[in-house]
């Protein structure tokens, strides 16, 4: 099973790229794990560190591009992550892959700090169609494909009897990426 890093955000609250800030940590802790670690970049981006595919050219700013684009490439079950989890480590993401692989479900994603994290979960092929409609209709959030049986969501009590500290933190500001470093001290 592949991992597919989305770092094509624009990063505005940040101040700079996530990807220049988190992507070899998460890379590093998804490389133990996952058969192949894929960038994907928006259309025109910078090429990461790591082997990289590009979005189609589109004009609107949202995570379902990129993760249509990893499952147009993976045609298969694979694993999204986004570069917003700098604590994120192996054994939670080999937890989450193994799950995903027990699972009939579609779509497998943990819950942290009481949101379903859509971008850090593993995604069936059967779910591009869907994406695809979504777009189509302008509906860019990914929570809607979590409804229904065909999605396992993992509690987050569940998650946090199993692994300490904050390995499912998202880091999307300045003052989170204090809290961040905070957490690893």
């Amino acid at each position: 099973m592949n991992c597919y890093i989305l770092i094509g955000g624009q990063s505005r609250r940040m101040g700079r790229p996530k990807a220049e800030l988190f992507l070899d940590r998460v890379a590093s802790a998804a490389a133990e794990v996952f058969e192949e670690v894929i960038a994907v970049q928006r259309h025109g981006g910078a090429t990461a560190s790591i082997p990289t595919i590009y979005e189609s050219p589109h004009d609107d700013q949202a995570p379902v591009f990129g993760v249509a684009c990893a499952l147009a490439h993976a045609r298969g079950r694979c694993f999204i992550l986004a570069v917003d989890y700098p604590l994120i480590t192996a054994a939670i993401l080999r937890h989450l892959r193994e799950r995903f692989e027990r699972s009939r479900a579609l779509l497998v994603a943990p819950v942290w700090s009481g949101k379903t994290q859509m971008l850090c979960g593993g995604y069936a092929p059967e779910l591009l169609t869907r994406i695809e409609q979504r777009v189509a209709a302008t509906r860019y959030d990914l929570r809607g494909l979590a409804a229904g049986d065909e999605a396992d969501i993992i509690p987050e009590e569940e998650l946090r009897a199993a692994f300490a500290g904050e390995p499912l933190m998202n880091v999307n500001t300045v003052e989170d990426w204090d809290r961040c470093r905070f957490a690893q001290s």
